[in-house]
């Protein structure tokens, strides 16, 4: 017997990625990229003359920013977003960078549901343990540039 009743559907909270799908700067960039994609990169890219340089160039450019961020991985800061932004212009041209993007935003949006799905505490455990790594990263960057002050003397 069929149940003629609707059943209610589980209504999840927004996570960050859904907010910033929502936020207007977001759809204006969004905007400007396939303004970019459409009007300028397809042309150049299928010109006789222009295509093989721009190509380069993009190669260029794109490893030069994925190397950077790797050398600023450890050290604090945006290492990983500056790795992912260089894949962003690699995938412009390659596809195995533009499915490795595709992977890098699934799993972070996963990770992000996953630790907004868990109790207070275990999100505060998450954190701490993400600044200890970053203060241990930190730390070993100072001891192997040769630092021999306050914390190692």
């Amino acid at each position: 017997m069929i149940d003629s009743q609707e059943r209610p559907v589980d209504v999840q909270e927004p996570t960050v990625v859904d907010r910033l799908r929502a936020h207007g700067i977001t759809r204006r960039l969004v905007a400007w990229g396939i303004f970019f994609r459409d009007r300028l990169h397809h042309p150049v890219r299928s010109h006789p003359v222009f295509g093989f340089p721009y190509r380069v160039v993009i190669t260029v450019v794109g490893v030069a920013i994925v190397l950077l961020g790797l050398v600023l991985v450890p050290a604090p800061g945006p290492g990983w977003l500056i790795v992912i932004a260089g894949l962003g212009v690699l995938s412009t041209e390659f596809s195995w960078a533009h499915r490795l993007l595709q992977f890098t935003k699934r799993s972070v949006a996963a990770w992000t549901r996953w630790v907004l799905r868990q109790s207070l505490a275990l999100r505060m455990l998450v954190g701490a343990l993400g600044f200890l790594l970053l203060v241990a990263g930190l730390l070993t960057s100072l001891r192997l540039s040769g630092w021999t002050g306050f914390p190692f003397s």
